[in-house]
């Protein structure tokens, strides 16, 4: 596939501005917003839908496009979601359409239609799933009225997946840590100077040396050097378990992704020196 330059520049922009998000609450307030300029679209969903009846929250881009009484619509028809079902089945996360599943007549005779997607209107869907609890369906959905999406924006949000779901785990990460370190008991970092506390909580949003450097305005050999303190009143040699020791825990730091703990690989260099 052939990409704009354009197209490459808004992708870009796109990820570098899910670098620094430390909480995963304000991950849609990106990401909608970035893939509508990247997708031609009329509305785009996050979406956050459990197993049991009535499960669902979703926000909208643009804001106010849905009615607040449209998501207990959408929860009482959302089993006959083409694109929810499919992941359900089949635990997958590829970019898919509902096209790929109904013809537009056959969608039109549903009640998930009927009740919800013919007043948006949503004629045409694409969605791509993002890291949930394994009963979870937690995605983004882009939605038109008129012209179906094409293969070009399939192939484009397949490459867009794992940059964002990299970026979902990251901010569940650093909001975690940064959680487990605010509720450690002040004894714990009695120790430390108001500076090494200031670093390790740096440290615990995932931040590298240069970049704590440049928001405390001292440089990166500076930064080191408090952390060798860190780690010597600590009785530790790394970074992450830095974070681990001050937060109490014996081990790295759980990450918990709506009450379940999941095993998750490392989605930065939490070691870097």
């Amino acid at each position: 596939m052939q990409v704009p330059l354009e197209i490459v520049r808004r992708a870009v922009l796109l990820v570098d501005g899910l670098a620094e998000l430390d909480n995963p609450a304000g991950f849609a307030d990106v990401v909608l917003p970035g893939l509508a300029a990247l997708v031609g679209c009329d509305m785009l969903t996050y979406n956050e839908i459990g197993p049991a009846t009535g499960q669902v929250q979703y926000c909208e881009y643009p804001a106010g496009a849905l009615a607040v009484a449209d998501q207990a619509m959408f929860a009482a028809h959302v089993h006959q979601h083409p694109l929810v079902n499919y992941y359900r089945r089949t635990g997958g996360s590829e970019p898919v359409k509902i096209s790929d599943f109904l013809s537009r007549q056959q969608l039109h005779r549903t009640g998930l239609y009927a009740e919800f997607f013919r007043r948006v209107p949503v004629e045409h869907q694409i969605a791509i799933r993002l890291p949930g609890a394994d009963a979870q369906v937690i995605g983004v959905a882009l939605s038109r009225a008129r012209t179906d999406f094409t293969e070009a924006d399939r192939e484009l949000l397949g490459l867009l997946r794992l940059p964002l779901m990299t970026a979902l785990l990251r901010a569940h990460a650093r909001h975690d840590a940064q959680r487990a370190l605010a509720t450690t008991a002040p004894g714990e970092l009695a120790d430390m100077t108001d500076r090494e506390v200031q670093i390790l909580q740096l440290v615990a949003l995932g931040r590298t040396n240069t970049a704590i450097a440049r928001s405390l305005d001292v440089s990166p050999r500076t930064v080191a050097k408090h952390l060798e303190h860190i780690y010597r009143k600590l009785g530790v040699s790394s970074r992450t378990a830095a974070v681990s020791r001050a937060a109490g825990a014996g081990q790295r730091l759980p990450v918990l992704l709506n009450g379940q703990q999941q095993a998750r690989s490392r989605p930065e260099k939490m070691d870097e020196q």
